[in-house]
């Protein structure tokens, strides 16, 4: 099985805010302009849009047919993809995905949800299209070895981008939020994540969302604690809630800068609100207004507190932890990839064995059948041993070209070749 893993895609690191909003797709937009081949697993979230395939052809043929069909499902063209976009294949490749799904690559080093998110994207590839072995596999071992690196360093105690969004939230409000009214709009993984930190916190929560029932069935576990409503209360809570964090996963405004400004003058206290959803949930005007704070991702990458000693050391031993990670996902890929050469050769070797007992046919005919039992289970076993050296050597071997050169240096020349 040959192959490598090949991704193209948009993180915060290149791509200010407002182009990664514009490239936010989801499962089904992506389907909907895939290629055929390769196969492929689309990884979006309000940090990154990455395409992960499994390549057998050349990298930029490959990498082209990515990039267009990126640009088709998002309308980006692709000459702008091409200014914030960046690819990957190989080991290169395989240490990156190890990287995001431990959170190394994330705008907040360590936090929680980007596995979850990693092996979500995996369950919605598959139940798209049928995944090469190879690509499937890659992923669920990058999702373990993630759980490794985070579980061995403390980087795995980082909060989640929601978390430390309310934490920043908490700081701009004039009195803190405990028992007040903090609305999360939305009812996704960081919606939950927003509703937990702000009932830690104190806050009287409530959640809205365009269907009552389905945040309902996300915060299941939150009931009892929070109010759920649908997102036609927005106009009133605007009005009265001292924070708003807005998590949903709508293609357009939903606080826009008339809605803010219509109930701003009316409200006695400052109005803050945390816009974590990608794309944006809120007008990013409503900053011009009076009496309003506004917080969105680009505002959490600076204004998130670091301890920069300690997340410096951590860091260090995650990366090396993310590197063995990735070496090994390598080794796994290798060993896959020798299968066909390893059986090739054994098949031979056991060919030979029995060619060479049907010539020695007659002089073994007087044989009782439990010596003829021996001497086939002697014969097996000098084969199974000889063979052994020549099955770690392929094993080892790195580059499709060592493969070639080990099976022509170990395997006999052909019956043409051979003397009589």
């Amino acid at each position: 099985m040959s192959g490598r893993l090949l991704v193209f895609g948009v993180s915060h690191h290149a791509a200010p805010l407002e182009v990664r909003e514009r490239l936010a797709i989801d499962e089904s937009m992506w389907r909907a302009h895939a290629p055929r081949q390769p196969a492929t697993v689309l990884l979006s979230t309000c940090n990154r849009v990455e395409v992960y395939a499994w390549i057998e052809g050349r990298t930029q043929s490959a990498r082209r047919t990515l990039l267009r069909a990126l640009s088709r499902a998002t309308d980006v063209d692709s000459t702008e993809l091409e200014q914030y976009g960046v690819s990957r294949s190989g080991r290169e490749a395989l240490l990156h995905l190890v990287r995001v799904a431990s959170g190394l690559d994330s705008m907040l080093v360590g936090e929680e949800q980007i596995r979850g998110q990693v092996r979500e994207a995996l369950r919605l590839a598959e139940e798209s299209e049928d995944l090469p072995t190879s690509l499937r596999g890659v992923f669920q071992r990058a999702i373990e070895s993630a759980r490794r690196v985070r579980g061995s360093t403390r980087l795995g105690k980082a909060p989640s981008i929601a978390a430390a969004g309310v934490g920043v939230a908490r700081r701009a409000l004039p009195t803190d939020v405990s028992g007040q009214l903090a609305v999360v709009l939305g009812a996704g993984v960081m919606a939950r994540a927003a509703a937990e930190a702000l009932l830690a916190a104190g806050a009287h929560v409530r959640v809205l969302n365009r269907t009552a029932e389905h945040a309902m069935r996300v915060m299941h576990q939150l009931r009892g604690a929070i109010e759920i409503g649908t997102l036609d209360a927005l106009p009133e809570v605007l009005a009265s809630a001292a924070l708003v964090v807005g998590a949903t996963a709508a293609r357009s405004t939903l606080v826009d800068y008339a809605a803010v400004a219509a109930v701003v003058r009316s409200r006695c206290a400052p109005l803050v609100l945390l816009d974590i959803a990608l794309p944006r949930d809120v007008d990013p005007r409503v900053r011009e207004l009076g009496g309003v704070s506004l917080i969105d991702l680009d505002d959490l990458e600076r204004l998130c507190p670091v301890d920069a000693q300690t997340r410096s050391v951590e860091r260090e031993r995650a990366e090396e932890l993310a590197c063995q990670e990735a070496q090994r996902l390598a080794d796994w890929l290798r060993t896959r990839a020798q299968a066909p050469a390893i059986a090739e050769l054994r098949t031979y070797a056991e060919a030979v064995r029995l060619s060479e007992l049907r010539r020695s046919a007659t002089r073994l005919r007087d044989l009782t059948p439990e010596q003829i039992a021996a001497v086939e289970a002697l014969t097996t076993s000098i084969v199974n041993k000889l063979m052994h050296g020549p099955t770690v050597a392929l094993r080892d071997a790195s580059v499709e070209r060592s493969r070639a050169h080990i099976l022509r240096v170990l395997r006999p020349r052909t019956s043409r070749g051979r003397s009589a």
